[in-house]
């Protein structure tokens, strides 16, 4: 996947409640800091101006969050019923969300016995057996 640009959203599903789009990593989903260059908000806005709701603090009712460095998929709510649908879901825990971290080890790196992924907070070793 190409770095994020503010043409190049990526559209998963679309109905008439729903957009899940295809968030690029190292984008925030909105912002009200003048610094920001590109949010998804700004994706969504330039990508579907029609669909901005005033009444919104962002224009746009964003169901969950990504993390800024996480890629994937996120959900918005086209109107006010569906986001409080989904708020439900999400509270009620009937919505599961999934992470994958593909690894990739280096021919420098074949030679280790293990590899060491740092997570910031806790530190995952895998072993080649389980890998």
């Amino acid at each position: 996947m190409e770095p994020g640009s503010v043409e190049n959203l990526s559209i998963v599903y679309r109905s008439r409640d729903f957009l899940v789009v295809n968030k690029h990593w190292d984008v925030r989903i909105d912002s009200k800091a003048w610094r920001e260059t590109l949010t998804l908000q700004k994706q969504l806005r330039y990508r579907f101006p029609e669909l901005a709701d005033p009444d919104t603090c962002y224009g746009f009712r964003f169901c969950h969050q990504l993390d800024f460095s996480t890629s994937g998929a996120l959900c918005v709510a086209l109107n006010k019923a569906a986001a409080g649908s989904a708020y439900r879901c999400f509270k009620e825990r009937r919505v599961t969300k999934a992470y994958l971290a593909l690894v990739v080890r280096t021919q420098s790196q074949a030679s280790q016995s293990s590899w060491f992924w740092n997570t910031g907070c806790t530190q995952v070793i895998l072993s080649p057996k389980c890998c």
